[in-house]
């Protein structure tokens, strides 16, 4: 490649020009042994117009790349349709611009070929990172899915279905709360809220109550509030499991009107 540089000195040792109408020395260096051509440049005294008849001079010596302190855009543009680049605000020794220049251009053409490795290497380590997340967050959560099953187990052991049934006094208002509050805390899985209910039913307790229950028992977990907490944010589990226990007694009215009872 070769690159022309406006300087004070015709050697690498000179310092790199602000403009190439007003240098005295155009070198026009081959980057593969830094061996160099030197051009006489235009004197301060020159007509307008000087910089150009050197820009025809580097430019028929087949030269690339112009560093320079400052160019004129409009001369840039037309230097870059003819396949020459062109990179001002260059300052300092002539040696040490051309180096600067050259390092920037291998920096530039490993980073294109390492992109897509990178890009890859990247998004393992992010499957990596989450993996490693997800299991801490687990093993975080499993001492208290542990005491949540045997809080359960505890719970339904020692409460005896007597029990529940005299909280159920035959109003609908009461026994939407009475179930919401009693699904609430056992939770389950849905069919054994079937069973449940199913059962309930057959004993004389009312729809409404029945109804809420279900619902409560699917989604309010007030035993398992601790492990939502720490898995999605005391707010959110605080919000939904309010949200849920309100909407289930809806819902228990809602089903008993459409069932043809009365609230």
């Amino acid at each position: 490649m070769k690159i022309a540089v406006p300087s004070t000195e015709p050697n690498l040792n000179g310092m790199v020009e602000n403009k190439l109408g007003i240098a005295a020395h155009v070198l026009v260096i081959e980057t593969d042994d830094m061996s160099f051509e030197v051009l006489n440049g235009s004197q301060r005294s020159s007509l307008p117009g000087a910089g150009v008849q050197t820009i025809s001079l580097v430019m028929d010596m087949g030269v690339q790349v112009i560093l320079v302190g400052f160019i004129s855009p409009d001369i840039a543009k037309v230097l870059a349709e003819q396949g020459i680049e062109i990179v001002t605000q260059i300052s300092g020794s002539v040696a040490k611009a051309v180096t600067n220049y050259m390092d920037s251009q291998s920096l530039n053409s490993k980073l294109k070929n390492d992109e897509l490795p990178f890009r890859e290497s990247t998004s393992k380590d992010q499957w990596i990172a989450a993996m490693k997340k997800g299991l801490r967050q687990f093993q975080s959560i499993l001492p208290l899915l542990v005491g949540v099953i045997l809080l359960l187990g505890l719970f339904q052991g020692f409460v005896s279905k007597q029990t529940l049934l005299s909280f159920f006094s035959g109003s609908a208002v009461l026994d939407s709360f009475w179930g919401a509050c009693m699904g609430s805390v056992l939770t389950g899985n849905p069919v054994n809220s079937y069973v449940i209910g199913k059962n309930l039913l057959n004993i004389g307790v009312g729809l409404s109550g029945v109804t809420a229950l279900m619902l409560t028992w699917v989604s309010v977990g007030l035993i398992q509030l601790p492990v939502e907490s720490k898995a999605l944010g005391i707010r959110f589990a605080l919000v939904r499991n309010i949200t849920g226990f309100i909407v289930a007694i809806i819902m228990s009215f809602v089903v008993v009107w459409f069932a043809g009872g009365s609230i």
